[in-house]
């Protein structure tokens, strides 16, 4: 799981995502699959240091202070800690010596930085279903298009794994000289030391799809020489706000610490679930309150009823089969619904284990 650039506090998009993908590793567990989950920290990345030195603050500093915000957040909605969370700060000889390696092996090649050769990897654009003309409006649109020419790139689709460090910039030794990784190793070189060479599932934002999960799929089976990197690739839509996708950069942002000032930690959670992973949604304050009365009333009836029933078999087994056919979470809201209609509170206790974790329900 792709995680934070922890530069400025989580808001409601980061939260859905991360809540999606609690609901997808307890259901798991829940069904008696071992999971072992990992999500990384990317404390070494543009935007954190452009904010740092805009706030004129140390990056560790910034770094450290967001990722607590981050887990304070999501511990508030009731997640299940990843087994590893790994920083790219200290991950560092690792990323190096991938690096090397796809150098020595043909991959990547030394200019102005050391770029990963897309050439050398035919399926480059086949994750994200992109010609090669929308993979270059999309760097362009994300100012990521870089330079070509002798001293730069061969190509505009090549990335960067090896860069130097601009002033107040961390900076590391390496046979490429002094600098820092590009981003998209950083991710390859986290996944496959805690994970393996393949992994089962990838997930993170859709905006994540190109480049940064096209790029990491390829530079991963080239230096593997296996595939798929990732047998399964997951990724969440888009929130908006105001009519347009909430970002730190717009600024159209509802952070966590505001969504709880106004609704107990469970019914921002489930709000959240309520909508299919991979769509795009609005958030509105109108639509969580929803949520809030929802929650009210699985409160009272689980303070009435705590005996240790046994779930209705039929609601149990829709609320399986809803999140077995392709994590279909809305569904899974319907039948906690028909639990709390049924006035089934083992059922309704059991499906918020898996819907809002430990979330409080007050």
């Amino acid at each position: 799981m792709c995680g934070v650039t922890p530069y400025d506090s989580g808001h409601m998009g980061h939260a859905f995502t991360f809540s999606i993908f609690d609901v997808l590793v307890r259901f798991l567990e829940s069904q008696n699959q071992r999971v072992k989950y990992v999500q990384n920290i990317t404390d070494v990345d543009d935007p954190l240091f452009e904010r740092a030195k805009r706030d004129g603050v140390d990056w560790r500093e910034l770094a450290d202070r967001e990722t607590k915000v981050h887990i304070r957040d999501m511990t508030a909605l009731g997640w299940r800690p990843p087994d590893v969370m790994p920083r790219v700060s200290e991950e560092i000889p690792g990323i190096v010596s991938a690096a090397t390696r796809l150098h020595s092996r043909g991959y990547a090649y030394k200019t102005d930085a050391l770029y990963f050769d897309t050439a050398t990897y035919p399926g480059y654009g086949r994750l994200s279903h992109r010609t090669r003309r929308s993979m270059l409006r999309k760097l362009r649109e994300e100012g990521l298009l870089g330079k070509v020419g002798p001293d730069a790139k061969r190509d505009a689709l090549d990335f960067p794994l090896w860069r130097r460090s601009l002033e107040n910039e961390p900076e590391w030794p390496s046979k490429f000289g002094e600098g820092r990784p590009g981003w998209h190793i950083e991710c390859s070189v986290m996944a496959m030391r805690y994970l393996g060479p393949q992994i089962d599932i990838h997930g993170g934002g859709r905006d994540l799809q190109f480049s940064h999960h096209e790029s990491e799929r390829a530079q991963s089976e080239s230096l593997t020489g296996k595939k798929p990197f990732a047998r399964a690739w997951m990724h969440t839509g888009m929130v908006r706000y105001g009519g347009h996708k909430m970002s730190k950069s717009r600024g159209n942002l509802v952070k966590v610490s505001q969504a709880l000032q106004r609704a107990p930690a469970a019914a921002v959670r489930l709000y959240l679930v309520s909508h299919r992973y991979g769509h795009d949604w609005e958030f509105t304050w109108a639509g969580m309150a929803r949520y809030t009365k929802l929650v009210d009333r699985l409160h009272r009836l689980l303070v009435t009823d705590r005996a240790q029933a046994n779930p209705g078999r039929a609601l149990m087994a829709e609320f399986n089969a809803a999140l077995s056919d392709d994590l279909d979470t809305p569904r899974a809201v319907r039948a906690l619904r028909a639990a709390l209609a049924a006035k089934d509170a083992a059922a309704a206790r059991a499906m918020l284990a898996i819907l809002a974790g430990t979330a409080s329900l007050t």
